[in-house]
């Protein structure tokens, strides 16, 4: 009898682990509409866009409008496997490449880099394959992603 009561109870204790753990259902994957429904409900008034066939997001945070693009989709344009936050700015007179380089050296998030047309780029990547991450990790991410673009922008713009 003690034998059984311990399995039931065990067999209870691993039902309700199941049912409860809501976190797995609402992981955060590189969906542009799962992402959209999230920047929406913290206060980001996404856009959803498309450009020949890529679709991405459009947001804005304290005044910087910045992109977040799906990568390293399947042929489809689905099952991605991550997402990048993208802004560039264009600032009356880029930064140089040695104060590009001091500002890389000392700020350890995101990657920085002048664009094509020679405007300081910011990106900030997000690893989403084999389950996602929790919303909450999401937005600790999205603060963490606020935080580098008002840092660099001060740099940029020698504010």
């Amino acid at each position: 009898m003690f034998k059984s009561n311990r399995c039931f109870a065990w067999l209870m204790a691993a039902l309700f682990s199941l049912t409860s753990a809501p976190a797995l259902a609402s992981n955060i994957v590189a969906d542009v509409d799962h992402i959209a429904g999230v920047l929406e409900r913290a206060g980001y008034a996404p856009e959803l866009g498309a450009n020949a066939g890529e679709r991405f997001i459009t947001a804005q945070a304290n005044g910087y409008k910045f992109l977040v693009l799906p990568l390293g989709c399947d042929d489809n344009k689905s099952n991605c496997r991550s997402v990048q936050f993208f802004i560039s700015f264009n600032p009356q007179s880029s930064p140089s490449l040695e104060a590009m380089n001091n500002y890389a050296r000392e700020n350890r998030w995101g990657r920085i880099y002048l664009d094509k047309d020679g405007d300081p780029a910011l990106e900030f990547d997000l690893d989403l394959e084999r389950g996602g991450m929790s919303e909450e990790l999401f937005l600790d991410n999205l603060a963490y992603w606020e935080a580098t673009v008002d840092a660099y922008a001060k740099f940029v713009f020698g504010a």
